[in-house]
């Protein structure tokens, strides 16, 4: 665990020590999207699997199919409509297991390179700070869940190309991203919220109106999947069955509430105008679902999209300080608040019955 520790602080260190030299902002940033690629793709892409919740079941079945005969003479786009993963995703492993490797650790090494890739290149296109917003990300345990949750981390990636299509208003692209994506993972169909919220203006009644919402399905989400008839499904039963007190989201919605106040604060003070109200709606959305997910877990599948994003707000605002030495107040308050959470987490893990049981902590 110590080794752990040490490897999220090595991000903070690099930022802090990259940020102070005399080099030029180009190479700042090359050399922390450097630093973040090669140290998130030694650490998640060669792990034990059985370290992350989900890697174990996406290896064992990759194993089955790419050692079945039957289904590898079926070809790239054979699917089988009774499996237990979606279409998408299916055809997905066949590419690999036809293209790359029958290797069974394939699928994981893979995945866990995209999704490297991926957020490295998102997170650049906002800001320089590439190894503060990873280690953010790695603090508030969101790049965890998206090594584990493969189906739904090559979605997320997916999102992040369909956002900068979105903010130009290609809104057939985005869409068609949404369709790839929600075959790859069903809870991708969050995606299309977007597309409603960007034509929505950001005024405070219909943030009001947003909040409410999301507490009036937080009581009532039972209810919700019954009208849907989805009932059926084991994340009902597991969202059902649950007795245990939320902890883990009880804490995420702390903390995306407290970032969503932060950067309305920073905003206010300094009268800026970040012209992205889209950006902003997507940090509303994280917290309306961290805080949905406090009565029915699985929600915080949902806040999972819109996790990274609110990091980008809150790093954008941060930047757009006049003065630097107000702007390295602000980064330190951001990594003591982070900091405390993963001391939190550390601390009483053992003790919360959460979606994820196994932790990258646990290296």
């Amino acid at each position: 665990m110590g080794a752990v520790i040490l490897y999220i602080l090595s991000f903070w260190i690099v930022h802090v020590l990259v940020t102070n030299s005399q080099l030029t902002p180009g190479l700042k940033k090359g050399l922390e999207a450097g630093y973040s690629f090669i140290a998130l793709f030694i650490f998640f892409c060669f792990r034990d699997i059985s370290v992350l919740n989900d890697t174990p079941a996406y290896f064992e079945w990759f194993d089955n199919l790419s050692h079945s005969s039957h289904h590898i003479s079926k070809g790239v786009w054979n699917i089988n409509p009774l499996d237990r993963f979606e279409p998408g995703f299916q055809i997905y492993a066949n590419f690999i297991m036809h293209f790359i490797t029958r290797n069974s650790y394939g699928i994981i090494f893979i995945s866990g390179l995209i999704v490297t890739i991926a957020n490295i290149l998102f997170i650049s296109k906002f800001t320089i700070r590439i190894c503060l917003v990873i280690f953010l990300m790695l603090c508030a345990g969101v790049l965890e869940v998206e090594y584990s949750a493969i189906r739904q981390s090559i979605a997320i990636s997916i999102l992040y190309y369909a956002y900068f299509q979105l903010l130009k208003n290609k809104s057939l692209i985005f869409i068609l991203c949404g369709i790839i994506a929600t075959t790859l993972h069903s809870s991708a169909i969050i995606f299309f919220l977007l597309l409603i919220l960007q034509k929505v203006n950001l005024k405070r009644k219909y943030i009001l109106f947003a909040f409410c919402g999301g507490i009036i399905i937080a009581f009532f989400i039972d209810k919700v999947f019954e009208i849907l008839g989805l009932t059926d499904l084991a994340y009902y039963e597991q969202g059902m069955s649950r007795e245990s007190v939320a902890w883990a989201a009880i804490l995420n919605t702390i903390i995306s509430m407290t970032i969503l106040w932060f950067c309305y604060y920073i905003n206010r003070k300094y009268s800026m105008k970040l012209n992205c109200p889209i950006l902003w709606w997507i940090t509303i959305l994280n917290v309306i679902f961290n805080m949905t997910s406090i009565t029915f877990t699985i929600m915080n599948r949902f806040s999972l999209y819109f996790y990274p994003f609110i990091f980008i707000l809150c790093i954008q605002l941060i930047d757009r300080i006049p003065h630097n030495k107000d702007r390295i107040k602000y980064i330190n308050l951001l990594v003591i608040a982070f900091l405390l959470r993963l001391i939190v987490v550390l601390e009483y893990r053992n003790e919360w019955n959460v979606l994820y049981p196994y932790s990258f902590y646990d290296f």
